[in-house]
Parts: C-alpha cells; structure tokens; sequence
C-alpha cells in the first residue's frame, strides 16, 4: 500500500517552453529531506539522486537536490549506451513500426535504442520485456507503463516493483501518467513511492506536463503531435548524451503484438523499411505488422 507520509522534492527549474520545463546536471552534497507533500507542481523534471563520488551509485540510501543545482543527465551515469524503452502504445507510437521518433531522436545522442512497447497492454509487459531484453545486455531504461491500468493499486505496485528490482542498479526513467479517470491518481501514487524509495530514479512528470493545451489528441489520452515532440524533447534532456563515442543505432523490437487499435492518432506506418538518411549498417529492421480495428489505448 501506498504510505501516507509525504516529503518534498526539490527540483531544478531550467527552460520554459509550452510548460515550465527543467534542465539536468550535477550534485556534489548529501541534503537531508524536509518533511512535507511530494512536489508535483513542475513538469518534465528529473527527480535525480544524488551519485556524486562515494555516495555510491545504485545504494538503498535516499538522496535530495535542493533547489538551483544542477543534477546529472542519465548519460552521466550510465555504463553504456543501450537503451530500453518500456511502454504501451503511447511509446509504442514512437518505434520503427509506427514513426520511428524515439530512434531518430535519440540516436544522434549515440543511444542505442530498442523500443519495447505494445498497444493495449498493462503494467506487466514490463515484467516479461525485462526478464527478456536485459539479458541482451541493456545499461539504461525508460518505463511509461499505466495507461491500461487494472484498477488494483496493490498487483501494479507488487509488479512495479519487480521490474525495478530486475534494473536496479541501471539508471530509470519513469513517467507518471496523464489522470484521464480518478483511478489513476493510484498508478501516480505508486509511482511516487517508489521515487522515494530508490536512489537510480529519474522523473518526468507527464501527469502535469499534459495538462497543457495541445499536447494531447481528442481522446484526452494520448500524445498529439505536439505532445510527441515535447514528450521527446523532455526525454532526450533528462538522458542527455549517450557515454561513449559509438554511433546510435536503433535496435530490433522484439515485443510488437499490439492489440488491434482504433480511435488512435494517426501515425505513420506500420513499416519495416529503413528510414530515409539511414542504413542497414545502423538501423536494425523490424518484422511488418498489419493493423485492425477495436478500441485499447
């Protein structure tokens, strides 16, 4: 269950675009943390613990950024550039199959990109994408998994958990989730708690980011357009750039059984040709997929 105590996060204001929009950086100090509501009042910020040297990265102890200093990008952290993306179908908009955004803007940052993601499905896909790709060797991670949410707080808390065990100590990036019925408030309320608990978390606070005219379509779910770049924009910021000097590729996804899908924003594709500017030498080809008609997010 979700605790009742509450303590403030204190976050690092950066750019303003449609939202007040922050930037990432680094810490060097150890803060102890005020009591109080958990801060959800500023979008798009990564909620970023503090790894400066021998606080040790990826330990069990609970770090705060006071407010004004600069936090560390994803990038920063990591042991390497393979990512996994780990999502329903608002990430799975962004593969090859469908836009192919998520590769053409994370892969000049020389990330190595798989986006694992599926029309429909619940919180856990997470469990079997990770339980799969991470033997495959993955140093980072992005989760946005709460849309398709079963109304039980507790099964998404429990399996929430398990896939973070399963990363930890990889660097993660989780959004929160866009509250279109009041029984999501409980998968932000999850996610919250785990902010809390576990020092190898970033945020990005979608919840209030789409709150903004424009960002989502006409359903009041998913990205628009607009929403897209700026849910990209935002990720790419806390990620950073990719440690190392290899090239990004965009890698084979291996979960593409999408539910069949209606009243979706149009999107390009399905497709399984390399994008234009690209090579085979850089992006891994996905196998096609054909589309039918029902209603899941």
């Amino acid at each position: 269950m979700i605790h009742t105590r509450r303590r403030n996060v204190f976050v690092a204001v950066g750019l303003g675009l449609l939202l007040a929009l922050m930037s990432c950086g680094s810490d060097s100090g150890d803060v102890a943390p005020p009591t109080g509501p958990l801060s959800a009042t500023v979008p798009g910020v990564g909620i970023l613990p503090d790894h400066s040297p021998g606080t040790g990265f990826g330990s069990d102890s609970e770090s705060w950024t006071p407010d004004g200093i600069r936090q560390l990008t994803v990038g920063e952290v990591a042991v390497g550039p393979r990512l996994l993306l780990i999502g329903d179908s608002i990430l799975a908009a962004l593969s090859r199959r469908y836009s192919n955004d998520a590769c053409e803007t994370l892969t000049p940052l020389g990330w190595q990109v798989s986006v694992e993601a599926e029309v429909g499905k619940n919180i856990e896909l997470g469990l079997s994408v990770v339980k799969k790709k991470l033997p495959q060797g993955f140093d980072a991670a992005v989760i946005f998994l709460g849309t398709n949410y079963g109304a039980v707080q507790d099964f998404y808390q429990e399996t929430l958990n398990k896939i973070l065990d399963e990363l930890s100590p990889r660097p993660v990036i989780i959004f929160t989730v866009t509250e279109f019925k009041p029984t999501i408030r409980e998968v932000n309320m999850v996610i919250e708690e785990e902010l809390r608990k576990r020092s190898n978390l970033w945020l990005i606070d979608w919840r209030e980011i789409s709150k903004a005219p424009g960002i989502l379509w006409k359903d009041k779910i998913h990205p628009s357009v607009q929403g897209n770049v700026m849910l990209l924009q935002e990720l790419a910021k806390v990620l950073g750039t990719a440690p190392g000097a290899e090239s990004g590729n965009c890698l084979e996804s291996e979960f593409t059984d999408d539910a069949p899908i209606a009243n979706l924003p149009p999107v390009v594709g399905p497709f399984d040709t390399v994008p234009a500017g690209e090579t085979t030498d850089s992006v891994i080809p996905e196998d096609s997929y054909t589309t039918t008609s029902t209603s899941t997010p």
